[in-house]
């Protein structure tokens, strides 16, 4: 009797941990990540509202901003958001997104140091 207790026992924790495994890879699967070209930054000001924005942005997994190079490495979750939208969060902050411009609106409310040189 014991025996048979825990043949079920195990056979249950093989189907979870299956399913488990099914979930994560079903999960992974959303994941995708995308560089954008961010001409319009100029300072360390600029990442912080940039990284602000797109940790508002429901979908975005992780942000990370290269000042030097001028350009965004992120990574989403492609059933929750994808590269348009990623681009006009970052051009409704007020910078530019590979060919999109900025809104100009958002481009005149930011700090002085933040707007290209004239």
């Amino acid at each position: 009797m014991k025996t048979n207790v825990f043949k079920l026992m195990a056979l249950m924790l093989t189907v979870l941990i299956f399913s488990s495994l099914n979930l994560q890879s079903g999960k992974a699967a959303d994941k995708k990540t995308i560089e954008i070209s961010l001409p319009s930054i100029q300072c360390g000001m600029c990442v912080k509202t940039l990284k602000n924005a797109l940790g508002k942005t429901e979908g975005i997994i992780e942000s990370k901003i290269d000042l030097k190079n001028k350009k965004a490495t992120i990574t989403f979750d492609d059933s929750e958001t994808n590269s348009e939208k990623i681009e006009a969060v970052i051009t409704d902050a007020g910078y530019d997104a590979n060919d999109k411009p900025a809104n100009a609106d958002a481009y005149e409310k930011l700090s002085p140091c933040c707007k290209k040189p004239e």
